[in-house]
């Protein structure tokens, strides 16, 4: 009986050390330079593709730019303390150098073009970032993620054709 607990435990301790410490980047957050809200913009009806205009036309989303920002917080709450660091940027004349979340390895050539034709939400790969705080990648993308659903969308799924450089 005793050694049944043990390998129980094993069997436990093992499987906390996979859930917990295994693809840890893809279960935290990222501390950004500015404290940026996806939940509220979204609760306020603001579309991904309004601050993310590149996903269209290009491989990356893109972020927008301090400008881009400032053209709503200009006006929008501009004395709150994460609104004047975007004045800091802007002083500057630089980027908020803001850490990514989301990739793909280099020998996939990916755009979010035929993605967004084919009426494809935004939250069907990058999850419910419009309940997000602070966004996290809930989807690791890997092959094996991307093949499901092509297949299910009956999508291209030849290697070269499709994805692979």
């Amino acid at each position: 009986m005793r050694s049944l607990a043990i390998v129980v435990a094993l069997l436990f301790g093992v499987f906390l050390w996979l859930y917990f410490l295994q693809d840890l980047p893809y279960r935290t957050a990222p501390q950004q330079p500015i404290s940026f809200s996806h939940q509220i913009h979204y609760e306020r009806g603001v579309q991904c593709a309004y601050c993310h205009m590149d996903a269209p036309r290009s491989t990356f989303a893109g972020m927008p730019s301090v400008l881009k920002c400032l053209g709503c917080h200009r006006i929008v709450i501009p004395q709150y303390p994460e609104i004047q660091k975007l004045h800091v940027y802007w002083n500057a004349q630089t980027p908020v150098p803001w850490k990514r979340i989301f990739w793909v390895p280099d020998y996939v050539r990916f755009t979010h073009q035929p993605h967004i034709a084919a009426g494809i939400q935004c939250q069907t790969c990058h999850g419910s970032i419009g309940s997000m705080d602070r966004v996290r990648a809930r989807v690791e993308f890997r092959m094996e993620t991307c093949l499901t659903c092509h297949r299910a969308m009956s999508a291209r799924t030849d290697c070269f054709g499709a994805c692979h450089h």
